[in-house]
């Protein structure tokens, strides 16, 4: 019988191993003699099939297969065989600060929970819905650990974590609660320009990036582009104004400011530019958790972050099921190295993303220092608007 085992250099053989087979004299059976280094069921060492599990949590299965001549289909089975082994041994907690977003993965949407300071992902679930929240967070052991929850403006979310962490603190990302006023002045923008000829069309095009620019980032050409814009379409300098002041309420240093500064933008909005209303009416909807910023300053970035690495991992294995996806992404530090920008600074800070493991699992960091580095399209977005 032809066995396959790997060699240290990454390369496999076959090894032809003579087998003897028995009879018993009593029931007729027939067996063959059995190997501790053997799978039997596989025909494959078992030191193959350990590094396959390993690698099949860190790279597309259509890799391994050609690197050890197998099909994609058996790695599949050693992979899902070890995740849920991994399932088994797996010790659930609660952080004290928890992330929840969503992944849009091979056209399904998954919810994607953080753990916040310690910069893991703490867990996938197959929906986002309220429902499926609310079973998660309900088997969490110590649940009260809990204290601050950071999340965008999606109701559900909102409502499972009152149900099942009353005592907890809901912050609203505020990234999302600035793109909000970015979203609607970009509409502006587009509806000024269907009133206009082609050339004025053009002109105010020109200025679409400084119009996303804050202003203390413009360059001296910017500002001079935008003074002429302004001079022709005094309407659009209301809107970049009332953008930048909005944005400036998160540099109050307290709640009480952050709120009085927002009052004071709101009535301006609507004795003045009713476009922006319609933001108002948001903020207004959701004031507890966006304020609680300002007494617990925390933000959805390191859930942001670790969801662009989840995407690449879909990306390089399209096809994935859940289960072998979700496993890939705890188990298997398969969420590489990259940076992970802090609002509150104005360079990058590197964070080593790590998969669902203990802390001494730390030590394989170095392993993972070539892989993606790439920074997610939600991080750019994040810079343009001045967030960091």
């Amino acid at each position: 019988m032809k066995q396959r085992y790997a060699l240290n250099n990454e390369h496999y053989t076959a090894l032809k191993i003579r087998g003897h087979k028995h009879l018993c004299k009593d029931c007729g059976s027939i067996f063959v003699d059995r190997f501790n280094t053997l799978d039997l069921c596989s025909k494959m060492t078992n030191r193959l099939r350990c590094k396959i599990q390993q690698l099949s949590l860190t790279k597309p299965f259509k890799h391994i297969a050609r690197e050890y001549k197998l099909s994609v289909t058996t790695i599949e089975k050693i992979a899902l065989a070890y995740i849920r082994e991994k399932d088994s041994q797996h010790i659930m907690y609660s952080p004290e600060v928890l992330g929840i977003d969503e992944a849009h993965l091979n056209g399904s949407i998954r919810c994607v929970l953080t753990d916040i300071n310690e910069h893991l992902l703490f867990e996938m679930l197959p929906k986002r819905d309220k429902q499926t929240v609310i079973n998660y967070l309900d088997s969490l052991p110590d649940s009260n650990n809990i204290k601050i929850v950071t999340m965008d403006m999606y109701r559900p979310y909102r409502e499972a974590v009152y149900e099942c962490l009353p005592d907890a603190a809901i912050v609203i990302d505020k990234f999302h609660v600035v793109k909000l006023i970015n979203d609607v002045l970009s509409d502006y923008k587009k509806t000024l320009c269907k009133q206009l000829p082609a050339a004025e069309k053009k002109e105010i095009n020109s200025v679409q990036k400084a119009l996303n620019t804050n202003r203390k980032d413009l360059t001296a050409n910017q500002n001079k582009k935008l003074g002429y814009i302004y001079s022709k379409y005094p309407e659009l300098k209301m809107a970049y104004d009332l953008k930048e002041e909005f944005r400036e309420i998160y540099e109050c240093t307290n709640r009480r400011a952050a709120v009085l500064k927002y009052t004071k933008w709101s009535r301006k909005v609507k004795q003045n530019f009713s476009p922006y209303i319609s933001i108002t009416e948001t903020v207004n909807r959701w004031s507890l958790e966006i304020f609680n910023y300002f007494d617990h300053p925390y933000t959805n970035g390191v859930t942001e972050a670790i969801n662009g690495c989840i995407k690449a991992i879909a990306r390089d294995g399209k096809g994935y099921s859940f289960e072998i996806l979700r496993g890939k992404v705890l188990y298997g530090q398969a969420y590489k190295t990259k940076a992970i920008f802090s609002y509150n600074k104005f360079s990058p800070t590197v964070h080593y993303v790590t998969g669902h493991s203990t802390r001494s699992s730390l030590n394989m960091i170095q392993n993972l220092m070539n892989s993606y580095k790439q920074i997610s399209g939600a991080d750019i977005d994040r810079l343009k608007l001045g967030l960091f």
